[in-house]
């Protein structure tokens, strides 16, 4: 049996009263295209209607893609499965039709010609909405005295036959022989499971059979209600609005909204029997609200609005002079959702709100809700339609978000929602199995490869990094196919969508196309929403067969004007909305005026091989590895923070996933005080975010002359700190809130981001997010509107301290595998604890003013010359400074050789005098120099004053792990028995070389008795006076004896 997927077919626009009103509309003209016997019918029509032409009258003829009747593409096709024949002019066709007898079929191009058979033929219209009914209209003639009859059969989930006479004798009248006035309505037949239905059209009666003309109408199938919830949103102030109390007249329970900011506790919702839905409200962006003196419809009529004319529900409102958002959370992600929306103000001007519902799946619609006499003679508000919507399915995280926007005149408007829980539909895909690693790239000439060398362009630049990725350990397996075609747009891709796209069997598809290529530059408004029409039309169409879509977002051109630079940072911040992976490449290679960055160009349209890198630099590398893991897409979230100091004996880190070039850096933080609050490690050196004495945030950088602040944040309030950086440009630019305190020149490769640090103030953080491109200050500010982009988005941490959300303060909600780590804090002076031997890194105090005095190990003993001073230079790399000498740890000569000497020098900053720290545990970490990659260890596994101190491969020694021990700290217990006693004198261990057993020679009593590898593991573990080492592996072994009074190693060979 063939996996059924469950999910919603296709976006559908409009306003709706009933379920008998047309969605959407199909007009198709079949006949030649030959001038002789017929033409194609052009659009639009003399109605306005936009027409599909089928000519081709061969089952092995290309599909035909339908456009809807307002020019729109839909994703369905029509497919020839049985020949027909076709004919028309000069063989009967109808050549003047009368509209008043055929209305909107009274299209003379359409009516002239038609295709027929002899027999049977078919065709199948392929690409429907499983959630929707049809309705088809079939007109076809030819005049001829014979009585000719054409059945028509439809075969969808549900099935229909009737008969449609198309000749005969004064059939149209008095000497005419043909059909003119009859058109055959079927009943709506409903899609099958993979939203098919099948047409045969077969000769009934007489020689011939026709089909010349066919509309049809989408229509709303009704659904049965599991649950139903009932929303009033507006004031509660008796002046201007009330609550709805429950239950209403008709028995229904209501939930009530009353306030309109984004701070709001959350509504829990009841059904309309007053039962729990676990579900609830969250305001997501702050709306307006109004109501009885100001609009509101007062008093509603039940013959009109049915269930929702309850006067306390429609009098008031919330509304909003742009856009306003909110989501409905909690909901069962197995079920679909239908909403019913309602809003009203009396007002003269015409007032148009659209109402986006984004959850797996998108719906847009719009309702006029003012206009004069909008309500009929005298009301000019909206007393009876009530907008529906399509099936919507939940998100990954159960959410529905719903935006207002206003469309048209002053203000949109929301009154009233009630939502249905309905079964979802059930849609049979292509492809029941998956290639679960493989990716299909779908796009235009840019993911093609065009400009760069051999076309190896952004998406093949990223196929590679993923194969590296795997070959490393550190990413999945994944297979790349690039099915980009140059020169595509969003209706290119929706029509060889079925062919090229489907056989794949992919998981996932890139959908990566421009509106340059939608051809914006010309088309304006119009060409923007259709570019967002269709692919949001393409992301239902990919869901709907279980494969998962990512969207790269529009990118530079260089014939772009201030209009289209506008136009695609709108298209750029709506996908940054959607519930979808998305890419930001605008942030890549902007100019700052939607123009290419200088030098990485091809052509005017096309970035070249450095432009081709900055844009895969742009995605994020572990994105197909998160989606693998079912990590869904992140919402925001609200009401948490983190509280950090110094005290807090750690900084947060992000550490980019590969090589980073564009970046953006933002967080909020509230805090009386100043100090530095965060560092950007950079190829260059540290570059800074400080608190300065005037409460301003001032930028250093180590490779530019820095920003300093001109808003003052540190007064206890929230604040936004936005660091974005354009490398192509060479920018970088530095917002606190909405507000551009400067940019600077410079390019700087990053690969550390440290927030709080030794010199921190005390502040409290929220929202932390890293992206992976730049941004415009549009999409700054909509971030400081508490809104989430998500395009290139590799770390979102709401930080949360309190664990009102999760119970990891720093998860990383964003849809990758990096992770936001706590590091300590290492800043000042320590002690350094080995932890082999118990004994200090200590410097020859005999020339302790010398550059080459000896580093070796010593007993403790409090003084300077044990103690070190860290620094940090970025990387989590120090220099480490001996307090009493003012030296630097340096190894010898810049050796990389195992076993160079570790001494004291004068810091000039080479690499040999700069280290790593990699923690270990408990406080022990390795210290690595930064030119030879190895670790500053104890020699020979000494455990005696004067042990000498080197540098050496990492095997995890034991010898190579120091702990940080702070001089402020109370010295440990142990500390003072870990001195050891030198010169202990005849304690020895026979025979050397053992071959079974191994005794301890030179002790009285019982010992502790420790064997470790040449890599400083653990091996054997004994008490008394000798070891059994027969199981061990011939080689050198060392071991440890210890007991009061004694503490050394020892070496013996095993043979």
């Amino acid at each position: 049996m063939k996996k059924l997927f469950v999910y919603l077919l296709i976006l559908c626009l409009g306003t709706i009263d009933t379920y008998a009103q047309a969605l959407r509309t199909f007009y198709v003209d079949f006949g030649p295209n030959d001038v002789t016997n017929g033409n194609i019918t052009t659009s639009p029509d003399i109605n306005g209607n936009y027409w599909n032409n089928v000519t081709n009258t061969s089952t092995t003829a290309p599909p035909v893609y339908l456009l809807t009747s307002r020019n729109a593409s839909s994703g369905a096709l029509i497919n020839i499965t049985a020949g027909f024949s076709s004919n028309g002019i000069n063989n009967g066709g109808l050549l003047a039709p009368s509209a008043a007898l055929l209305k909107d079929f009274a299209i003379n191009t359409a009516t002239q010609d038609y295709f027929h058979t002899d027999n049977t033929a078919s065709f199948i219209i392929k690409g429907l909405d499983v959630s929707k009914g049809y309705i088809f209209y079939f007109f076809a003639t030819r005049n001829d005295p014979e009585v000719r009859k054409s059945n028509y059969t439809l075969a969808g989930k549900t099935t229909y036959s009737a008969t449609l006479q198309t000749s005969g004798t004064n059939l149209g009248g008095t000497g005419y022989n043909g059909n003119n006035s009859t058109i055959l309505v079927t009943g709506t037949i409903t899609p099958d499971t993979k939203g098919q239905i099948a047409i045969t059209v077969k000769r009934e009666l007489g020689s011939f059979a026709y089909i010349g003309a066919l509309k049809i109408e989408e229509v709303r199938l009704p659904v049965t209600a599991l649950k139903t919830v009932y929303v009033d949103f507006g004031p509660n102030d008796v002046t201007n609005g009330n609550i709805t109390t429950s239950p209403d007249i008709n028995g229904n329970y209501w939930n009530n909204v009353t306030n309109i900011n984004t701070s709001a506790p959350q509504v829990n919702l009841v059904d309309k029997a007053n039962a729990s839905t676990g579900a609830y409200i969250k305001i997501t962006s702050g709306f307006l609200s109004n109501g009885i003196q100001n609009g509101g419809l007062l008093s509603p009529d039940a013959g009109l609005l049915g269930d929702f004319a309850i006067p306390t529900a429609t009098q008031d409102y919330f509304h909003t002079t742009g856009s306003s958002s909110l989501s409905v959370r909690g909901l069962d992600k197995t079920k679909g959702y239908v909403f019913n929306l309602f809003g009203s103000r009396n007002d003269p001007e015409k007032r148009v709100t659209t109402y986006s519902l984004t959850g797996t799946t998108f719906y847009n619609g719009t309702l006029q809700t003012s206009g004069t006499d909008l309500g009929g003679t005298g009301y000019n508000g909206n007393t009876k339609t009530i907008l529906t919507s399509d099936i919507i399915m939940p998100d990954d995280n159960g959410q529905i978000n719903l935006t207002l926007t206003r469309t048209e005149g002053s203000f949109g408007y929301l009154g009233v929602l009630k939502m249905n829980q309905v079964d979802p539909v059930v849609f049979e895909p292509y492809c029941p199995t998956k290639d679960i690693a493989r990716i299909a790239v779908m796009g235009s000439s840019v993911p093609s490869g065009t400009g760069a060398t051999n076309n190896q362009g952004y998406a093949q630049l990223y196929a590679q990094l993923l194969t590296a990725r795997a070959n490393r350990g550190v990413g999945q397996p994944w297979n790349v196919s690039n099915i980009s075609v140059p020169g595509n747009n969003t209706i290119s891709v929706i029509n060889r969508w079925d062919n090229d796209l489907l056989p794949l069997c992919s998981r996932y598809v890139i959908y990566a196309l421009s509106l340059g290529n939608e051809g914006i530059t010309t088309g304006g408004q119009a060409t923007f929403n259709q570019f967002r029409d269709n692919l949001q039309l393409l992301i239902n169409k990919a869901r709907q067969q279980g494969i998962e879509p990512i969207i790269t977002n529009c990118y530079s051109r260089e014939d772009y004007t201030a209009t289209e630079y506008n136009f695609i940072k709108q298209m750029n911040l709506l996908i940054h909305s959607w519930n979808v992976a998305s890419v930001n490449l605008l942030g890549a290679l902007d100019n700052g005026a939607g123009r290419w960055a200088t030098g990485y160009k091809y052509d005017d349209l096309h970035p070249n091989d450095a432009g081709h890198l900055e844009f895969e630099y742009a995605i994020v590398p572990s994105l197909f590895d998160a989606l693998k893991a079912g990590k869904s897409q992140p919402y925001k979230v609200d009401g948490t923070s983190l509280n950090l100091s110094p005290a807090s004996g750690y900084k947060l880190q992000i550490r980019p996933e590969e090589i980073l070039h564009p970046f953006t850096f933002s967080f909020d933080i509230q805090t009386s005080s100043t100090g530095q609050v965060a560092e950007i490690s950079t190829a260059a050196g540290l570059n800074k975010l400080t608190i300065n004495t005037s409460g301003k945030m001032d930028y250093s950088s180590a490779s530019s002359t820095g920003i300093p602040g001109l808003t003052v944040l540190n007064d206890n309030q929230w604040h936004k700190v936005t660091l974005t950086h354009y490398y192509a440009m060479g920018k970088t630019l530095l917002y606190i809130d909405k507000v551009l305190q400067g940019s600077i020149s410079e390019k700087i490769v990053s690969t550390a981001f440290d927030l709080n640090g030794a010199n921190a103030p005390a502040a409290n953080y929220r929202t932390l997010l890293f992206y992976r491109s730049g941004m415009a200050a549009e999409e700054v500010n909509a971030m400081v509107d508490n809104n989430l982009l998500k395009s290139s988005l590799e770390i979102y941490s709401p930080l949360d301290g309190a664990n009102v959300f999760s119970a990891d303060p720093i998860v990383n909600l964003a849809q990758s595998t990096n992770k936001v780590k706590k590091v300590n804090l290492i800043s000042g002076t320590y002690y350094l604890q080995n932890r082999f031997s118990n004994l200090y890194m200590d410097v020859d105090d005999n020339l302790i003013t010398q550059d080459g005095a000896n580093i070796q190990q010593w007993g403790f003993t409090g003084a300077t010359n044990q103690q070190f001073t860290f620094t940090h230079l970025g990387n989590d790399v120090y220099k480490i400074i001996c307090v009493k000498s003012g030296k630097s740890v340096d190894v010898s000569g810049v050796s990389t050789a195992d076993g160079a000497n570790v001494q004291q020098w004068g810091y000039g900053g080479g690499a040999n005098q700069q280290f790593a720290l990699v923690p270990v545990d408990n406080d022990y970490y390795k210290i690595v120099a930064k030119h030879s990659g190895k670790l500053v260890e104890v020699s020979d596994y000494s455990t005696v004053n004067g042990g000498n101190v080197q540098q050496w491969t990492d095997v995890n020694q034991l010898s190579g792990q120091w702990k940080l021990v702070r001089l402020s700290a109370a010295l440990p217990a142990t500390i003072a028995s870990a001195t050891v006693k030198e010169d202990i004198a005849g304690i020895s261990v026979y025979p050397n070389p053992a071959v079974t057993t191994l005794y301890v020679g030179g002790v009285k009593n019982a010992v502790s008795i420790e064997v470790y590898n040449s890599a400083g593991q653990l091996q054997i573990s004994s008490f008394g006076t000798s070891v059994a080492v027969d199981q061990l592996k011939a080689g050198v072994y060392f071991v440890k004896l210890k007991s009061k009074g004694v503490h050394q190693v020892l070496k013996f060979i095993k043979q």
